[in-house]
C-alpha cells in the first residue's frame, strides 16, 4: 500500500454548510471540539455505479464519508486518489477516523449507490463495488447498519454530520427519504 499521505480530502464548503463530495474525494467530520460550530452535510449528487461510504462513530462524534468509484486498485500503479477504490478506501477512512478520536468498535456504516444505471447495460460495477466495499467492512469487522443499493436509478445522498443520518433521492423522486 502507498504510504500515510493521500490526496482527495474535499476542501469545498459552501455557505450553507454543503459539502459536495467528488469521486476519489472523502471528508471526515469531527465534533468532538465542542467550540467549532461547524455542522457540514456531505452530499454526492447523480450518484450511479459509485458508492458513498459513511462511516462514523456517534459515540466520540466523528464521521466521515468517501466516493468509491471502482472495487479495487490496480497494486502496480502509483494511486494517487485512494478513495477512488473500495479497497483502499475503506482502510484509509476507518483508518482516518480513529486519528480522529473514533473507537474502532463503535464504528458503523451506511452504504448507498452501486446503481447498474442503463438496464440492459452488461456492465455490472454498481454490483461489483457494493461487494467489494462490504467484504472490506467485514475485514475489518465494521457493521453495516443501513444501505440503499441496486436498483436502475441513480440517486443523490446527504449525510448530515450534525447527528450522523442519512437522506436518499432517487432521479425522477421529488422528496428525499431518511435511511
Amino acid at each position: 500500500m502507498n504510504d500515510h499521505k493521500t490526496f482527495g480530502k474535499a476542501e469545498k464548503i459552501y455557505n450553507d454548510g454543503e459539502i459536495p463530495l467528488v469521486i476519489g474525494h472523502y471528508v471526515i467530520c469531527n465534533h468532538r471540539n465542542k467550540a467549532q460550530n461547524l455542522h457540514p452535510k456531505i452530499t454526492i449528487h447523480g450518484l450511479g455505479s459509485c458508492i458513498a461510504l459513511i462511516l462514523f462513530d456517534k459515540t466520540n462524534k466523528v464521521g466521515g464519508m468517501s466516493h468509491i468509484l471502482l472495487p479495487k486498485a490496480n497494486p502496480n500503479k502509483k494511486i494517487t486518489y485512494p478513495h477512488k477504490y473500495a479497497d483502499l478506501s475503506v482502510q484509509h477512512l476507518v483508518r482516518d477516523l480513529i486519528d480522529h478520536g473514533a473507537n474502532k468498535k463503535n464504528i458503523k456504516a451506511i452504504l448507498v449507490g452501486g446503481s447498474k444505471i442503463f438496464e440492459f447495460d452488461e456492465n455490472i460495477i454498481g454490483l461489483d463495488n457494493a461487494t467489494a466495499t462490504k467484504e472490506e467492512l467485514n475485514k475489518l469487522q465494521i457493521e453495516i447498519v443501513k444501505e440503499h443499493l441496486g436498483g436502475i436509478k441513480g440517486r443523490s445522498v446527504v449525510f448530515d454530520s450534525r447527528d450522523f443520518s442519512v437522506k436518499v433521492k432517487k432521479i425522477g423522486e421529488e422528496h428525499f427519504i431518511k435511511l
